[in-house]
């Protein structure tokens, strides 16, 4: 599970996956910047969000609550879509695109309003996100792996077919480390966005 020879084989089998939870996530970043984007339902989720940084300052230790918030929030979301992926893989995509579009509806937002997106992205997104982002892919890669493995080995044992299963189980074993780098990388971002990030967007 831990060897150099069975996490290079993991990385090797969820690699496609991952490359293809970033290319959902930047679809939905191109979707929510356009003028068609769905806006009353990402206008709720950025409230959602909102209130997550108003709970903090109005805190005592603004830095520490929100360092606390954002790590419980981000942790309990990235493994609960891995886990649901399990249901055909839905969770996953739905996720990876509805965050990409909130990401484009506010940097669409925040361009009509004349200002700079790029220094945004580089003070407000780029600090934690690279921490954030690459947990989420890399969570989201699984719970796609762990749906379309399931269902192979339904079909496969349906049709007789010699150890139906060994895709799912290599895909649950290797979730274990996986799940390691996840909570490693997710800690990080927190501790980058509730220090590096808030200073810098005050």
């Amino acid at each position: 599970m831990f060897s150099r020879q069975g996490l290079l084989l993991t990385w090797k089998e969820i690699r496609p996956y991952f490359i293809f939870s970033i290319m959902l996530f930047f679809a939905g970043a191109v979707i929510g910047g356009t003028p068609n984007a769905p806006a009353d339902f990402l206008e709720q989720q950025i409230k959602g969000i909102a209130a997550i940084a108003n709970d903090a300052k109005a805190s005592d230790n603004p830095e520490f609550t929100m360092f606390l918030l954002i790590t419980m929030n981000n942790i309990f979301n990235t493994i609960l879509v891995m886990a649901l992926g399990i249901l055909a893989g839905i969770m996953p995509v739905i996720m990876l695109v509805s965050n990409g579009m909130i990401i484009g509806y506010l940097l669409g937002d925040i361009a009509a309003d004349g200002q700079n997106v790029w220094l945004l992205t580089l003070k407000g997104l780029l600090p934690h996100g690279i921490f954030e982002l690459s947990a989420v892919f890399l969570g989201c890669a699984f719970g796609m792996r762990f749906g379309l493995t399931l269902i192979k080995g339904i079909f496969g044992s349906a049709l007789g077919k010699k150890v139906p299963w060994h895709p799912f189980v290599r895909t649950a074993t290797g979730s274990v480390p996986a799940l390691i780098v996840i909570v490693v990388f997710l800690l990080l971002g927190a501790v980058i966005e509730s220090t590096v990030t808030y200073w810098l967007m005050r």
